[in-house]
Order: C-alpha cells, then sequence, then structure tokens
C-alpha cells in the first residue's frame, strides 16, 4: 500500500512538541499526515479576522520534512462566536429540541448563515495552503452523531423544493405518499412538514422521501466544498466515510470523490473480524477501485460504553485486513494520545506522555508485509442499496430485522468458503460474477432488476426481496419475471421470531420473517416446520436459481450456499482473497492457526500473511 501515517492535529501541541513528533514519525516510517479539518477557532478567532499563524509554521514545516499531507477542510466545528452570532445554524432534533454548541457536528446543511460562513473559511484555507496538498478531505464524518437529520424550519422549506422538483403537482405528491389513507392529503405545498414526532405510524413514503432527501442534502453540501478546491487545486478529494453507516447513500455520494476512504472502527459488542471485513468490501465497492483508511482504530477508543483495549498486535492485523480487501493505504487515528477534550480516553500511536507505543512497533511492521495493492478477482456478487437500508427502517413488520447485520452473516458465509466479495448497486454490471446474491432488497433497482432477469449465472435471493417499488409501496407486480426465473410466486408473508426450517433431517434456524411460498415449477429443497405457513415449502431452487423464504444465521446459510458453491478452504478464523496470480491469506488469531487449501495443510502465524500461487 502507498499511504501509511497517522492523523495529526498542531494546534493541540506546544510548538515545542513538533520536532519530537517529526523525529518519531521518521523513525517509525509515517508518510503521512492529516490535519486540519477541526481548526475553524484557531483560523478565525473573530468574525472575520483570520489567523493562519499556527498553520503558517505548521504546514510548510511538514511539507519540508517530506511529509504527504491530507488537508481537511475546516467546517464540522463551527466556533462559539459564530453560534452565539447565529444560533439558528444549530440542529434541531425529532422532538424540537436545540443541539447546543459545546461538541462537533452541531450545524445544519440547509442554514444560509453557515453555508456562506463554511464557505468563506473553506476559501481562505484552501487558497492559503493548496501548494502543500497532497489530498484533500472535505470536513469530517458528514451525518455523525444522527446529524443527517435537521428538523428546524429552513429544513422544512428545503424539503419542499425538493418535493416540488420530483412530483411537480400536489395531486402527483399526494397520490405517490398515499394520501387517501388516514387523509393525508396536501392542498397547499406549504401545508408539508417534516414527518416527526407523531402520535402513531409517520407517512412511510413521506420518511422514505425525506431519507432520500436529507442524504442528497449533505452531498449537495459537500459539493459546495468541492467546486472552492477545484478552484486552486487538482489533488485527489475524498472524505471519511463511516462503519456502519447508513444515512447517506454512500453509493450516490461517491461519484463526487476522486478516492473512498473510511473510518475502521468496531462498532459492535463483540468483535467480529468479518463484520470489518464486510465493510472494508463495502468502501471498494463503491467505486469498484482502491480505497483507503482514513482512520483506523488504535487499540482503545472513548466513545463505546466500556471502552476495551485490545492487544498491540492488532493493529498489525487490521493494517493487513485493509490491504486483504484492497486498500491502498492505512491511517491511524491518533498520533498521540490527547490528555484533555472529549477524546481523552482515545488510544494512539504515542502515549501521553509522548513516548512510543509497541503498537507503533506493530504498525511499522505491517507496513513491510503489505506492498502495493490487491485487486480482487470478482467471484460472487451482494447487492445492497441505502434506499433498502432506508425502506427496512420504515418497516413495522418486524422492527428487530437489521438489514445490514443479516447481510453480514450471508458475506460471512461466502468468506468462510474462501470467495471475494463485491457489493453491487443498480448500475453495475454482474455478468463477470459466479454468483449473484439478492438479500432482504424489498426495492430492487429498475436497472438492477433487468440485469437479475437477464443473468445466466447463479443467484441466492431471500425473503423480503422484491415486494416494494420506489415509492415504498408494496408492488409484486414489478417483479413477476423476476419470480418466474425461480419458479415461484410468494403468496403470503408473516413476521416471527422463531422459524424452523426442515432440511435434509436436521432442522435450520430462521428469524424475523417467513414466506409462504406456491411453487410453480420449482424444486423444493426445504419444507416450514412451524409458523402459520407450517409444512409449506421455504427454500426451493430451480436450475441456478435459489430462493430462501426467512432470515439464516451465517452456519444455517453455509448449508444452502454449498448448493451453489464448493467451499475452497477448510479451517477457521483466517481471510483469504484470490487475484489473478493466486491467493493471499491472512490468519486473522492471534495465535498460531491451521486450515487446508486443496487438502494441502497450511500453518500460520499469529497474523500471519502468505501468498500462495
Amino acid at each position: 500500500m502507498k499511504i501509511y501515517g497517522a492523523d495529526y492535529y498542531p494546534e493541540h501541541w506546544p510548538e515545542a512538541d513538533w520536532e519530537k513528533h517529526i523525529k518519531i514519525m521518521k523513525e517509525f516510517e509515517i508518510e503521512w499526515l492529516r490535519i486540519g479539518e477541526f481548526s475553524w477557532a484557531f483560523l478565525e478567532p473573530k468574525e472575520g479576522e483570520f489567523n493562519f499563524d499556527l498553520f503558517d509554521k505548521a504546514i510548510p514545516m511538514l511539507k519540508k520534512e517530506g511529509f504527504k499531507l491530507i488537508l481537511g477542510t475546516p467546517t464540522p466545528t463551527p466556533p462559539a462566536w459564530l453560534i452565539k452570532k447565529y444560533p439558528d445554524i444549530l440542529p434541531v432534533d425529532e422532538n424540537g429540541n436545540i443541539r447546543e454548541f459545546g461538541s462537533r457536528r452541531h450545524y445544519c446543511v440547509d442554514n444560509e448563515h453557515f453555508i456562506f460562513y463554511s464557505l468563506r473559511i473553506t476559501e481562505k484555507f484552501v487558497e492559503r495552503y493548496h501548494q502543500y496538498a497532497d489530498m484533500w478531505q472535505i470536513d469530517n464524518e458528514f451525518g455523525c452523531h444522527e446529524t443527517t437529520y435537521c428538523y428546524n424550519e429552513e429544513t422544512r422549506k428545503s424539503f419542499i423544493n425538493w418535493l416540488k422538483e420530483k412530483y411537480n403537482t400536489l395531486e402527483n405528491l399526494n397520490y405517490n405518499w398515499g394520501g387517501a389513507f388516514w387523509s393525508q392529503l396536501y392542498s397547499d405545498w406549504d401545508e408539508i412538514t417534516i414527518p416527526k414526532n407523531t402520535p402513531t405510524f409517520k407517512n412511510p413514503h413521506q420518511m422514505l422521501d425525506f431519507h432520500k432527501f436529507s442524504s442528497d442534502n449533505v452531498i449537495k453540501y459537500s459539493k459546495m466544498h468541492k467546486e472552492i478546491i477545484r478552484k486552486y487545486s487538482d489533488k485527489p478529494i475524498t472524505h471519511n466515510l463511516m462503519v456502519d453507516f447508513f444515512d447517506i447513500d454512500y453509493f450516490k455520494y461517491a461519484k463526487d470523490l476522486d478516492i473512498v476512504s473510511w473510518d475502521n472502527y468496531i462498532p459492535t459488542d463483540e468483535y467480529d473480524f468479518y463484520h470489518q471485513s464486510a465493510n472494508h468490501d463495502l468502501m471498494r465497492s463503491l467505486k469498484k477501485i482502491p480505497y483507503f483508511v482514513m482512520e483506523q482504530q488504535p487499540g482503545r477508543v472513548n466513545w463505546r460504553t466500556i471502552n476495551d483495549q485490545y492487544a498491540p498486535e492488532y493493529i498489525e492485523f487490521w493494517t493487513k485486513q485493509s490491504y486483504l480487501h484492497g486498500a491502498d493505504g492505512s491511517i491511524v487515528f491518533r498520533f498521540r494520545e490527547l490528555p484533555y477534550g472529549a477524546e481523552q480516553y482515545h488510544g494512539a500511536l504515542v502515549e501521553y506522555s509522548g513516548n512510543p507505543t509497541e503498537r507503533l512497533l506493530y504498525y511499522k511492521k505491517s507496513k513491510k508485509e503489505t506492498p502495493d495493492h490487491i485487486i480482487p478477482k470478482k467471484e460472487v456478487a451482494i447487492y445492497f442499496s441505502y434506499e433498502n437500508a432506508w425502506i427496512h427502517r420504515i418497516n413495522h413488520l418486524n422492527t428487530t430485522f437489521n438489514y445490514w447485520n443479516a447481510i453480514v452473516e450471508i458475506y460471512k458465509a461466502i468468506k468462510m468458503f474462501g470467495y471475494n466479495v463485491d457489493f453491487v448497486y443498480g448500475e453495475d454490471n454482474i455478468n463477470d460474477y459466479e454468483l449473484v446474491v439478492v438479500p432482504y432488497a424489498m426495492n430492487i433497482d429498475n436497472d438492477f432488476l433487468n440485469s437479475l432477469i437477464n443473468y445466466n449465472g447463479k443467484i441466492i435471493m431471500t425473503s423480503m426481496s422484491g415486494i416494494k417499488d420506489e415509492r415504498n409501496w408494496i408492488n409484486k407486480e414489478k417483479y413477476i419475471d423476476l419470480f418466474n426465473k425461480f419458479g415461484i410466486k410468494i403468496d403470503d408473508f408473516s413476521g416471527e421470531k422463531n422459524v424452523k426450517v426442515l432440511y435434509n433431517n436436521n432442522i435450520l434456524n430462521g428469524e424475523f420473517w417467513a414466506d409462504k411460498i406456491v411453487v410453480k415449477d420449482a424444486e423444493i429443497i426445504s419444507i416450514l416446520n412451524n409458523t402459520a405457513f407450517k409444512n409449506n415449502p421455504i427454500i426451493t431452487k430451480k436450475e441456478n436459481n435459489i430462493y430462501i423464504g426467512t432470515v439464516l444465521n451465517y452456519l444455517d446459510f453455509s448449508h444452502v450456499l454449498s448448493l451453489a458453491l464448493s467451499p475452497k478452504v477448510l479451517g477457521k478464523d483466517c481471510l483469504i482473497t484470490n487475484t489473478n496470480d493466486g491467493k493471499i491469506i491472512l490468519n486473522a488469531k492471534n495465535s498460531k492457526n491451521t486450515i487446508y487449501i486443496n487438502n494441502k495443510k497450511i500453518e500460520m502465524e499469529a497474523f500471519e500473511i502468505i501468498k500462495k500461487g
């Protein structure tokens, strides 16, 4: 990989410490630094009074020392003077409460005052330092802390303008929103509100539009930054996307970015390296080109309920894991532990006292073992869409279902079989994949639906797929040709807690959902052993097309997967990427491990990475 570095904030340290930091960075071969994104109050301490002294010293000095710099536009932390003058900048939550100054991301992207002042400081910053930048980061973690959504009056008016552009007439909007139900008809555009704290269920069609609008709103604001940067610089532009985050349509946003980067933190209470791998492959799949990690968790973080520590060796594994999935770099957040502020408990490569940690040794070690970047072969595709993530949030049939977590179970089974995974979206070409999985896709994009109908490879499709259209209406007619390909139709469905599936004289355990399947010309693989649909088919197969009418965990899904794929690996706790030049294998255990590939025994040391031709 090309990008090894750390997130570094010179404004946090006395100037006398900078040279000590540089010495450590060079000793441990840190080459890239990300700086600047939280610096607004330093650059503009009072309205219109700009002070670049600190960065005029730090940025040229770091560049002269040979570091490559990622400069972040300094907008995610509007300064106190600006909030005092224009308190309407502050976001409003769903309950009408103002989210106050005192942390970060305390702004609404629709506010005209915020737009003016944030773009002004961005232009000042870019104009002054563009010759030093090797890459640009726009803002920081758009949507973090549930800030994609704002419920103030400005956002309501912006939402109405978005709706006017989409629907043209109120008659069209009333129809598409199902306004005949509960008398939700509008006679004037200004009657429309943002869906928020209603007595009972919100309008599901209005809610989907609000998700789409809010995502588009963030992307629109990001484009304003991009236009400023392009006035002065042709260096690559990125934004640090987030783990397990679905408020913004990253497929759509990635089209505006030159390179995808993301912040790799462990979001689950129980650590599962496959969960991180799924996020890696999703990020790579956004543009189908090499990406990188902008913030790599070093060990302990500060934002969990219990902030436990990981052994220092894990920074080596996480860097190698990035490499294995096609990343071109991994930057660790952060360089040095900070003794003050909201992130004072967050780990780093250098401890509070300024001494290198053992993590820094392992990070340097990983650099030597991750040259260039890997291009994974196309083998298995999983259809994913952010729109489906939103539809599932709105779904009332079983509110305990989590779209992404259920997909990760399928992903995990495929990876344990030793196959590469790409996530595919509407316009993606699927013809080069051996298997395409369509999981829980309530609405299938029209382009992708046509691709599936014309695809001649293997397909596994699951429950919930193909029942909604782009309006969030139930519209099974849209998918008749697709279900004919599977030789079935779905006659009914049910939200469930426990689903028992009789499979080869064994019981598989499903959850969340059960379909009532009517077989037209398909083979019955399994039947239901409980629910209102007991003794009805639940898994079917027609030629290369398999349908699963419930939600299976990774172990039970593996039984069905074996009908479509043969395992390439035997063993646990390893990751494999297949390339045109062979296999790259990573031991995911912090101890010795044994696996078998093609009946050949492979013994591996802790977190070892090896290549096999």
